[in-house]
């Protein structure tokens, strides 16, 4: 607290103060006001849906960057031509089909990684 507040409350007579005090509680339900708006525009499926594709968005781009450092390729590089790709995917209508064969070889690739884990597993366990 400074010293202007203190000298200035102790001079503020019982209706100045009690001025203050209904100023002060109109600001704070204008400022609650604001905030239960807020909140409620932020909770709205569109936003939630924007806020989750961002959130996607960043953690492929940061998975698929050290993904591409690691094998020594240029994001910066790679990144227009897949952007030229899915937007001819979309504009040809393929994305259906495209997204089909991504979830099959996905699943195929899964099975074999589940199916080769497994059997490293059991040739461990056998040397033992």
């Amino acid at each position: 607290m400074n010293d202007e507040s203190s000298t200035s409350a102790a001079v503020l007579t019982p209706a100045q103060r009690k001025e203050k005090l209904i100023r002060e509680g109109a600001n704070f339900r204008v400022g609650m006001r604001s905030s239960i708006e807020l909140v409620g525009n932020n909770l709205q499926t569109d936003t939630l849906a924007r806020s989750i594709i961002t959130q996607l968005t960043g953690t492929a781009y940061s998975a698929l960057g050290s993904l591409l450092r690691v094998k020594g390729a240029n994001l910066q590089t790679l990144l227009p031509i897949v952007a030229s790709g899915v937007s001819f995917a979309l504009k040809a209508r393929l994305l259906r089909p495209l997204l089909r064969t991504t979830a099959g070889v996905g699943a195929v690739g899964a099975g074999a990684y589940f199916l080769f884990r497994r059997d490293g597993r059991a040739a461990g366990d056998e040397s033992l």
